[in-house]
């Protein structure tokens, strides 16, 4: 029974020539030899494929597939393992942009390809480990997952900096909250706008690759449309701050105090999600206008 992994057509993209490993150790001999390299290389090439990261052991999973190869003389892995091996060298010669760029350009592909080979054991392992960390956190079609709620905010964060001026990343907490507040009113939205954020990571990647090459005059038209649709988000005139109310007992928060700023916390982020949406689908055309990709909202 075959277990090759068959990511190599869907590569085509990267037209990749010939590489020479580095001389490392080598596992298993033949022609040419299973190196360390070689299995790092097949690694790396794994968790970008699949945005994951490997435990130890799913890390020796891949090993033991590629010394079981090259033991076995099984030619047809031991080629797909090389030309896999050889991409990553060509993928780690471009920024993280434009590597994000083309991986969520294959990924759709990629993972129709293993899900028509249920009896292929490694792309059953793949999937799975695809699956496990890409797990939905609600449901409907397209679901939500973590993937599409972290590229979401990413996306606001970006355009509020390219306005502000002040650049920053959403941070663990940050995401947290979104992916809580997304998720939970996940069910009331259209399926229009499900599919939107299914495509917010694509969105996110064309971004980051794209607006660097966009001249300044064109990033000037568009920062000037984001401000009148982020007004809300951004920084308000500094206004005389009303007085705090006190504290408890030795200067801590109160229970009730406690539970007050959760609150607002929560409805601040609930009213962000209803107002982004907005500006999102607005916004969304942006990959279609500016960076020739294929998806337009109307």
């Amino acid at each position: 029974m075959k277990t090759r992994l068959l990511l190599v057509g869907v590569l085509a993209v990267l037209s990749v020539a010939a590489t020479a490993f580095a001389q490392s150790p080598v596992l298993v001999k033949g022609q040419p030899p299973l190196t360390e390299e070689t299995v790092g290389r097949l690694t790396e090439f794994f968790e970008w494929a699949f945005d994951v990261y490997l435990t130890n052991e799913q890390r020796q999973v891949l090993r033991n597939y590629a010394v079981d190869a090259w033991k076995q003389r099984k030619k047809s892995d031991t080629d797909d393992i090389v030309q896999l091996a050889r991409q990553q060298v060509e993928l780690s010669t471009l920024d993280a942009g434009q590597r994000a760029l083309v991986r969520m350009k294959i990924e759709p592909e990629l993972l129709d390809r293993m899900r028509k080979q249920p009896n292929e054991p490694m792309a059953r392992w793949a999937l799975g480990v695809y699956e496990a960390s890409h797990r939905p956190i609600a449901g409907g079609t397209p679901p939500l997952t973590r993937q599409s709620t972290d590229a979401y905010l990413e996306t606001l964060f970006f355009m509020v900096g390219e306005v502000s001026g002040q650049h920053s990343v959403p941070d663990r907490k940050q995401k947290d909250d979104w992916a809580q507040a997304l998720a939970a009113g996940y069910p009331k939205m259209s399926a229009e706008q499900k599919q939107q954020i299914a495509g917010m990571p694509l969105l996110m990647a064309t971004l980051r690759v794209s607006w660097p090459m966009l001249s300044e005059s064109e990033k000037a038209q568009y920062r000037t449309q984001w401000a009148g649709q982020l007004k809300p988000l951004l920084p308000a005139p500094a206004q005389t701050a009303s007085p705090a109310k006190p504290a408890g007992p030795g200067g801590r928060k109160t229970a009730q105090q406690t539970m007050a700023e959760q609150n607002r916390r929560h409805q601040a982020t609930m009213d962000m999600n209803r107002w982004l949406m907005d500006v999102y689908k607005k916004n969304y055309n942006i990959q279609s206008d500016l960076f020739g990709g294929p998806y337009r909202y109307e």
